[in-house]
């Protein structure tokens, strides 16, 4: 199989999209991709009748092809569900890298881990979760990712990630009674979060956000869970 070939299979491109230019940095550990629509009725690699507006074209980080970083460039569309490929103007990331990252935070998995694991910078992680974090970005509209959902203890009264206790409380429409200072914190800073974010699956990662401070200090928060044990 050729070279090209292979990356259209790699990275999930098919017609009428078309790889036009593939810039390999080896030195830098980075395959750089230009991907456009094709306009002819021919459609192979490196075809010079597709091609991107220089003043429209865009760059992501996107997942990495081997042990290389992939930066795709290309046009934002509106091709829906979105292309894994091609991600929104003024964010880091494409859509299939930003839901690996959300799947790994779904998961616990600290930010500076995730930045060492995909080799990201840490400015480009904090933009893209404070773009989350503001509502001015989502994850719903492809397929979902995978996520490990935490196996809960037989003795725990932690409830599971997916109850709907966690979006009551975070919603406002549930109230406890709190008396550990930093959970108070924490159930203010989501509770503002969410005011502004629409999207489920955000809204589902700081359901998972607030399930992951409850296990975590189960021992110290007797209190709060015998109140949810009760509703």
């Amino acid at each position: 199989m050729k070279t090209e070939e292979l990356l259209h299979k790699a990275l999930d491109i098919s017609p009428p999209w078309n790889i036009v230019r593939v810039r390999e940095d080896l030195g830098k550990q980075q395959i750089d991709v230009w991907i456009a629509r094709q306009t002819g009725k021919s459609w192979f690699f490196g075809n010079k009748s597709a091609a991107i507006p220089e003043d429209r074209e865009m760059a992501w980080r996107h997942v990495n092809l081997g042990g290389c970083r992939c930066v795709v460039h290309a046009v934002p569309n509106n091709d829906s569900p979105p292309l894994p490929w091609v991600g929104e103007p003024g964010m880091p990331f494409t859509h299939g890298m930003s839901r690996m990252i959300a799947a790994m935070m779904r998961d616990g998995i600290k930010l500076q881990s995730i930045c060492a694991i995909l080799d990201i910078t840490v400015a480009d992680l904090w933009k893209f979760k404070h773009t989350l974090d503001s509502g001015k970005a989502g994850l719903s509209g492809g397929n979902a990712p995978n996520v490990a959902i935490p196996e809960a203890s037989s003795s725990s009264n932690v409830p599971d990630p997916d109850s709907p206790i966690w979006e009551k409380l975070l919603d406002g429409s549930v109230n406890i009674d709190i008396r550990l200072l930093g959970l108070k914190f924490l159930l203010t800073k989501l509770r503002e979060q969410m005011r502004v974010i629409t999207d489920p699956e955000v809204r589902l990662l700081k359901a998972y956000e607030l399930q992951r401070y409850f296990a975590r200090y189960e021992q110290t928060l007797g209190h709060e869970l015998a109140q949810l044990s009760k509703l």
